[in-house]
């Protein structure tokens, strides 16, 4: 049998290229450019149709010679916008923690992948899912020189807490002339959790019960009771020298204290659809006060060195008293949903009208909860008796 060499050197070839040029992630989709016309570039246009109308209908040379100049501006602005346009890349960094209502700072890097030509006088924009393109946080850049980088940050605030989605930017430029707007739009999809704003505390009488409750732990700290005795290291403090045991050893020895232990706290949050008459979005606006409250609570918990479980109508968690542990709660309560809500498309969160909390028999309960139709009395069915530590109605 012949075998054909060149048929075989050139599907040699081809599966070498494929595997060797490289593929642009799904995260980079550049969309074809789009473009509009400015109110400079319509009055352009509009007085080039009465120069041609004029040369045909005169013959006159010098007219002529005006359309020419006129159609090649618009051609010459037409092919340095896109050649502005061209091979640029952008990049965003993004703040660890971002708070609904609270400006954040966000970092752009416009990266100009062209070998000698620079871009100038473009507008980035970030591509929200929600918002309207009037409502994009953009940044001004004017010039980026080939193969460089130019570093930049936009301001943007979001109303409210949840998941946002960042679809990616838009690019656009009016260089040179203003006549035409160009841009071209790059799919860089990224969600963001957006956490609740933490309401101010006020009327917590929880924290003076427990301050008066601290349990001490075996553990070495800096106050409690006597733990025991250990030699001196060069970080102790000198004042926790034992001075007369020290003498009678010969070495400097240190006392050890037990440190106390604060006392956890489960805080139940009744995140249920309950508007007793009231209009949905004044309720609506009500729940989303009590997310506040609730941030605002653990936040201080947590700060005061309380470990916290957070306990929904849906879901719980461990306990934790340090940074992370605050972001995961923080981050349950972005994401919550209210049970019963009539919007809802998702039909687990109205098959469960009776929903309950997980609690175990040895949590300390701070409520968050709907007062009971017809009178302030507290929802006993929500918390078993002896577990409650305070009760903070919804309001």
């Amino acid at each position: 049998m012949w075998i054909n060499i060149s048929q075989l050197l050139s599907r040699l070839g081809s599966h070498l290229t494929s595997s060797l040029v490289p593929t642009q992630p799904e995260s980079r989709v550049r969309f074809p450019r789009r473009f509009r016309s400015t109110r400079i570039g319509r009055w352009f246009i509009g007085i080039t149709l009465l120069v041609s109308i004029a040369a045909f209908n005169t013959g006159n040379n010098p007219l002529y010679l005006l359309l020419g100049m006129l159609l090649s501006l618009i051609l010459i602005s037409g092919i340095l916008s896109d050649a502005t346009l061209k091979d640029l890349e952008v990049s965003r960094q993004l703040p660890n923690r971002i708070f609904a209502g609270q400006p954040i700072l966000v970092g752009l890097t416009l990266s100009n992948r062209k070998r000698h030509l620079p871009s100038f006088s473009l507008q980035v924009r970030e591509r929200i899912e929600g918002l309207k393109r009037e409502d994009w946080p953009s940044s001004y850049i004017l010039r980026v020189d080939a193969q460089s980088s130019v570093n930049t940050f936009y301001r943007h605030t979001f109303p409210r807490r949840g998941i946002w989605n960042l679809q990616g930017f838009e690019i656009a430029s009016s260089f040179p002339f203003e006549l035409f707007y160009k841009a071209v739009e790059i799919a860089d999809p990224q969600p963001i959790i957006v956490f609740p704003q933490p309401a101010p505390v006020q009327g917590l009488r929880v924290l003076d019960y427990l301050s008066s409750g601290s349990q001490l732990r075996p553990q070495p700290g800096q106050e409690g009771d006597y733990l025991s005795l250990r030699p001196y290291r060069p970080q102790d403090d000198i004042r926790s020298v034992h001075w007369k045991i020290s003498a009678k050893r010969d070495q400097l020895v240190t006392r050890e204290l037990e440190q106390p232990r604060s006392q956890a706290i489960t805080l139940c949050f009744e995140n249920r659809w309950y508007p007793q008459g009231e209009k949905p979005e004044i309720h609506q606006e009500r729940l989303e006060r009590a997310v506040e409250r609730c941030a605002g609570i653990l936040s201080l918990l947590i700060q005061e060195g309380h470990p916290v479980a957070l306990v929904t109508l849906q879901e719980r968690t461990h306990f934790g008293s340090d940074l992370a542990h605050q972001d995961h709660l923080l981050t349950v309560l972005a994401r919550l949903t209210f049970v019963g809500d009539p919007q809802l498309e998702r039909e687990s969160d109205q098959s469960h009208p009776k929903a309950t909390f997980n609690l175990n028999p040895h949590d300390r309960c701070l409520l968050i909860a709907h007062r009971v139709a017809g009178g302030d009395a507290l929802p006993a069915h929500l918390i078993p008796m002896g577990s409650l530590l305070q009760f903070i109605p919804i309001e």
